[in-house]
């Protein structure tokens, strides 16, 4: 089983495409400096890697999506608390700068969130998984495979978010 670590590459572009999203809203809200974005930026990132080393599964890429949820809802997310501590911001800051609910999904080949608890699932980013040549006795799909994990639940059973939806945060 392959685990993916901050420096070996494997979730670099997910890592990066979650840290960049906080980054512009953050951006889009507050009246912080390049270098402040840029020290939560790198420090989100590096936090969400380290955090992630040993629950990414780039050939099973839902087990441990639950754990690689970044929430805020009523509370801060830590990794993001930290990130924004790096950089002077209070968590009352955070709050007033951030949407009240958010989620993110972090997982292998992508990335979505979701802005208050009834908005649309939206996909951030979106790569493709490197094709492997099939094992000779491929049995099909594990039963953990099938399973509803934590942003199926959200997403009422649907195996993608919709396309269509896509915010930009522009500064």
């Amino acid at each position: 089983m392959t685990h993916g670590t901050g420096t070996g590459g494997e979730m670099i572009g997910e890592v990066s495409a979650a840290a960049s999203f906080v980054c512009r809203l953050l951006r889009s809200r507050g009246h912080l400096s390049d270098v402040q974005l840029h020290v939560f930026r790198d420090g989100l990132a590096q936090a969400l890697g380290e955090h992630y080393e040993h629950h990414w599964f780039p050939d099973r890429p839902q087990k441990g999506s639950g754990y690689r949820c970044i929430r805020i809802n009523h509370e801060m997310d830590p990794l993001i608390g930290r990130a924004a501590g790096h950089i002077g911001l209070t968590a009352a800051q955070l709050f007033a700068l951030l949407p009240r609910e958010l989620t993110l999904w972090v997982d292998p080949y992508e990335v979505s969130y979701r802005i208050g608890e009834d908005g649309s699932i939206c996909v951030l980013y979106e790569t493709e998984p490197p094709v492997a040549s099939p094992a000779p006795s491929h049995r099909g799909p594990s039963a953990y495979d099938q399973a509803t994990n934590c942003k199926n639940s959200f997403m009422g059973g649907r195996r993608s978010p919709p396309k269509n939806y896509l915010m930009t945060v522009s500064s």
